[in-house]
């Protein structure tokens, strides 16, 4: 990114404060849900597409947020999204839902062991041993 112009810098910090906007206000909106794990998924699988660089058919032109480069290319372009840009917004998303999805069980799993030791410690017959 260091070899970029000025406005196209000034062009992604814009993007990137735009986005980060959105995303805080649906965290913002989806704060009430019961489970948070999956509202931070979704937020996390949204700033991954979002956010993530990539370049587009040109190796040596800048690089361009993966999701609006994939739809630019998919309605714009008569080959369609190119095969990078493409596997760039897959692994991202896929890997910030692993990455959610593993801390969501994580936390299920940790949940449920305290509430067992709990139980444990506040039933009279187990705590008289």
């Amino acid at each position: 990114m260091s070899d970029m112009a000025e406005e196209f810098r000034i062009a992604w910090m814009i993007y990137t404060g735009g986005t980060l906007v959105l995303l805080l206000a649906g965290w913002w909106f989806m704060r009430k849900w019961r489970w948070s794990w999956p509202r931070r998924g979704l937020l996390l699988v949204a700033a991954a597409a979002l956010l993530v660089p990539t370049v587009g058919r040109t190796p040596e032109g800048p690089a361009m947020p993966v999701l609006p480069m994939f739809v630019y290319q998919l309605l714009f372009e008569e080959e369609g999204p190119a095969p990078e840009v493409t596997a760039n917004l897959v692994f991202a998303t896929a890997g910030a839902l692993v990455l959610v999805s593993l801390w969501g069980l994580i936390t299920l799993v940790l949940r449920h062991r305290r509430e067992k030791r709990q139980k444990y410690e506040d039933d009279p017959y187990y705590s008289n041993q």
